[in-house]
């Protein structure tokens, strides 16, 4: 059996099965209309793991004779069957959390009063996190994704995790001397 697939294999998979075939371009926009929302998944990524799937065997190119000469990537058997094992395997990974606001809380200096820099901090992620709630809440209206599809789930999901760090950084400028967590 081939070595396992990383996660962004799945991500190119995944979408072809949504659909008969996708060009690269598709895929991008497919990507950031979709799974980009919680995925990140630069251009680059994709058209390198493209081009391993079709080493692989998993997805097919068609490639026009004319023209631009664009490039139709579409799902084979094999790789069906492959994005089928990995939906049917139970997952065990955790959740990652990749904000740059968390990082730079991390990093701040300690050596001396960084009230301001903690109210500084939480006042710009407080208001980017916002925007990013009322993106996904504009979504959900835009969308029309039926209450209990897995798409929605997701949604959903991003909608509470934005609700609970605009929670967080409310309670980090409201007592920055006392930021959460702390005994």
């Amino acid at each position: 059996m081939p070595s396992p697939l990383p996660p962004s294999a799945y991500v190119v998979l995944g979408l072809l099965g949504q659909r008969s075939s996708l060009t690269p371009y598709q895929l991008d926009k497919r990507i950031r209309e979709s799974i980009g929302h919680f995925w990140a998944f630069p251009r680059s990524q994709l058209y390198a793991e493209a081009g391993r799937l079709i080493r692989r065997g998993l997805i097919a190119e068609q490639r026009e004779t004319e023209g631009r000469r664009r490039r139709t990537l579409s799902l084979t058997d094999a790789g069906r069957t492959e994005l089928d094992r990995w939906l049917d395997t139970p997952s065990a990974s955790s959740t990652e959390i990749h904000d740059e606001g968390l990082l730079r809380l991390f990093f701040l200096r300690t050596d001396g009063d960084c009230t301001d820099a903690i109210v500084s901090l939480a006042t710009e992620q407080l208001e980017a996190h916002r925007r990013q709630l009322a993106h996904y809440q504009d979504l959900v209206a835009a969308r029309g994704l039926p209450p209990g599809s897995p798409q929605r789930a997701t949604l959903e999901l991003g909608l509470r995790m934005e609700q609970m760090f605009i929670a967080f950084w409310t309670e980090a400028v409201a007592s920055p001397d006392d930021l959460p967590g702390r005994d």
